[in-house]
């Protein structure tokens, strides 16, 4: 009976070192990606990977950037994501900053841009400007303006036109919003200037790229300020009814940053998920493949573009690194925000 006894125990331990040994098989096949892309624009770089790694069971998460944000700092570090994506490069800094992060490894990295890879930590791996974009029927008869400047003379001069009809990202709940925010009084001695005209125009605010993009297209609004140039490009590719242009004075460029967590439970499928971000391969699908835009073939379709329209912009790459935390510290981010609605949103117009 005893020898019964041992016997029956054995098997239940051979039994259960197999099924955990299946267990642990399952799990190292998994790659959790949380996100703040649409699943539409990244589709095909993420259909590539999987095709490229078929054993690998690829879950993606969206959220928008402030929520993304929230959702890691609210998990244990036992149950964060294998991948964390996001055009808010001050948030992605920051939690990386707070120790979210591990190294990636790799050749492809170090031959990154060092604007685009801080630690080997958090890395870049687009190249998106900073665009307006407007109704092409309302500007049938007007002159686009070109540059952040003439935006804001002309916002001064036809209040009328322009009174309820343009169209921004909402600041204070949109990362990318306020990270454009920030850099744009940063990057240009204007910026005050140009945040006033918006409020004479009683600029609308949005939350989301996309609801704001259909609001150009279908005329209810006739202009957009500081909009994402992949989103933003990739609607004019869809839709003639719209147009976009590439700030000539300057545009401010973002790069989708990423990161792998610091504990991953499926690193080396991490990765491999990042390095295909940024291999050559990785790069063209974004490129021709995405609604995104890459580091390399963009950057240089993007000076074609350019050429072709007889600009000569100064483009301007938001570098990774700890000076995107400075508008993040809670007294300056309330200072900010406050004179930002003050500009923006309780200007009344002229009597």
């Amino acid at each position: 009976m005893k020898l019964l006894s041992i016997l029956i125990i054995l098997l239940a331990s051979k039994a259960f070192a197999e099924s955990a040994a299946l267990e642990t098989v399952w799990e190292s096949d998994k790659l959790t990606v949380y996100s703040a892309t649409d699943l539409n624009a990244i589709a095909p770089v993420l259909q590539a990977f999987r095709i490229q790694n078929p054993n690998i069971k690829l879950e993606y998460h969206e959220f928008n950037t402030q929520e993304l944000d929230r959702a890691i700092r609210a998990k244990p570090l036992a149950d964060q994501p294998d991948v964390v994506i996001s055009s808010a490069m001050d948030l992605q800094v920051r939690l990386v900053n707070d120790g979210y992060a591990q190294p990636v490894l790799g050749e492809a990295v170090e031959a990154l841009p060092s604007w685009a890879n801080w630690r080997n930590e958090v890395i870049g791996f687009t190249y998106e400007p900073i665009v307006f974009v407007y109704n092409k029927e309302a500007f049938e008869e007007k002159t686009v303006p070109l540059t952040h400047e003439s935006l804001a003379s002309a916002m001064r001069l036809e209040d009328d036109f322009f009174a309820h009809k343009v169209g921004s990202y909402d600041a204070r709940s949109s990362g990318i919003g306020y990270l454009v925010a920030t850099q744009d009084e940063v990057t240009s001695s204007i910026s005050g200037r140009l945040q006033e005209s918006l409020g004479r125009a009683r600029t609308k605010v949005y939350g989301q790229t996309s609801v704001l993009l259909d609001d150009i297209t279908s005329g209810k609004l006739i202009f957009g300020y500081n909009l994402l140039g992949s989103y933003s490009f990739a609607r004019e590719k869809r839709d003639s009814r719209i147009g976009v242009v590439i700030p000539q004075d300057y545009a401010l460029v973002v790069s989708r940053a990423v990161f792998i967590s610091k504990q991953a439970k499926h690193v080396s499928n991490a990765q491999r998920f990042v390095n295909f971000l940024i291999s050559k391969e990785g790069q063209e699908v974004i490129a021709k493949k995405s609604e995104l835009m890459a580091l390399t073939p963009d950057i240089d379709a993007l000076v074609s573009r350019q050429n072709l329209q007889d600009q000569t912009i100064n483009f301007h790459p938001i570098p990774l690194g700890p000076a995107l935390m400075v508008y993040l510290d809670d007294s300056k981010r309330r200072r900010f925000i406050k004179a930002w609605e003050s500009a923006l949103l309780s200007i009344k117009p002229n009597p």
